[in-house]
């Protein structure tokens, strides 16, 4: 394994990290928020929508908030925009709880989906831990970890970005050592090690992250990945579903969905996976259509297939599965050929 194939990995994995950390830490990740898709049945035209603010009455971004039953029950979440807005829709007729959660502080409030729409407008403590930490929305766990491992732990991504892998652990073992529950760190560890196709290894640090952090989006998206690796593919998708409910902007946690699907032989839902990781990913990702292109084959799609593959080679015509892609769509070319 080269160098360069690490640093590439880890760093798609370090977008996903600072898109996440951004959300925790109440930075503009640059996505509106994308609530979770829901059947539309006799739900009419209802919608539950409305604002969260500080005390100050400033809009607070990134806030998540649920959409709970009457019995506690968590139906919908999603996140605030950056004018402190949110919506759930649509919704079936009933009686509802929001609750609105930014780091330690929480509000909810009661409401009654009988008419069109609902609106609501919850107010939070405009609250900031003391360490330096900026933004809204960090868990309780981020209010725990000494400033030191966090210096430690920036450095490492510092070092991860301008390739410099040694480095990088050397302050990633740092943090652990002033910080040895700092979930991020773990997190970044099991990533490393996952890259190096050490799954027991990293599932044993993701697992330690979460227990450490139950908020921490990302560990439940890496360990998904690891369990994939393993085969658990059942394990694998209930770690990632709990992931994008924390973070439903997070388009690898579908991708990684699909490849569990893949394992499964659930090929449409596999399919289904990937089509809403194409539709949040906020840039081109070629691995995407690569992926699509075995989930079309499968099914036999194979016109669509030849599609999927062009598309990828076209983007990404020296990747490391483009020789694969070609050699596949030759063979599926004849193969539609033959058939005519």
């Amino acid at each position: 394994m080269t160098k360069h194939r690490v640093i590439g990995i880890v760093l798609t994995f370090l977008s996903c990290s600072l898109y996440l950390a951004a959300q925790r830490m109440g930075v503009d990740p640059q996505q509106p928020p994308m609530a979770a898709l829901h059947s539309s049945h006799g739900t009419e035209n209802r919608s539950i929508s409305g604002t969260v603010r500080d005390t100050n009455n400033n809009p607070m971004n990134d806030v998540r908030v649920e959409l709970t039953d009457w019995n506690g029950s968590l139906v919908n979440s999603t996140y605030t925009n950056n004018s402190g807005n949110f919506e759930f829709s649509p919704v079936t007729e009933g009686r509802y709880m929001i609750v609105a959660t930014s780091g330690i502080q929480q509000v909810s409030e009661h409401v009654e989906a009988g008419s069109f729409s609902n609106m609501v407008s919850l107010r939070l403590p405009a609250h900031k831990p003391s360490d330096g930490l900026d933004g809204n929305s960090v868990s309780v766990a981020q209010y725990r970890v000494p400033a030191k491992a966090r210096a430690e732990f920036n450095k490492a991504h510092e070092g991860l970005e301008k390739g410099k892998l040694e480095e990088a652990n050397t302050h990633l073992a740092k943090a652990l050592e002033i910080d040895p529950d700092y979930a991020d760190a773990l997190t970044l560890r099991g990533i490393l090690e996952l890259d190096k196709k050490q799954p027991e290894a990293a599932i044993a640090d993701l697992d330690k992250a979460i227990k450490a952090d139950a908020n921490c989006a990302l560990a439940y998206m890496v360990m998904g990945s690891a369990l994939n690796m393993e085969s658990k593919y059942d394990e694998a998708i209930h770690a990632l579903e709990h992931g994008e409910s924390l973070a439903p902007n997070y388009w690898q946690a579908h991708f990684e969905m699909a490849k569990s699907y893949i394992g499964k032989g659930d090929y449409p839902a596999a399919l289904t996976q990937l089509d809403r990781a194409q539709s949040l990913a906020n840039a081109e990702y070629p691995l995407i259509y690569f992926m699509r292109a075995h989930v079309l084959l499968a099914l036999k799609q194979y016109t669509e297939a030849m599609t999927a593959l062009q598309t990828y080679l076209q983007k990404e015509p020296q990747g490391a599965n483009s020789e694969k892609a070609r050699q596949m769509l030759e063979q599926t070319q004849a193969l539609v050929a033959k058939a005519k």
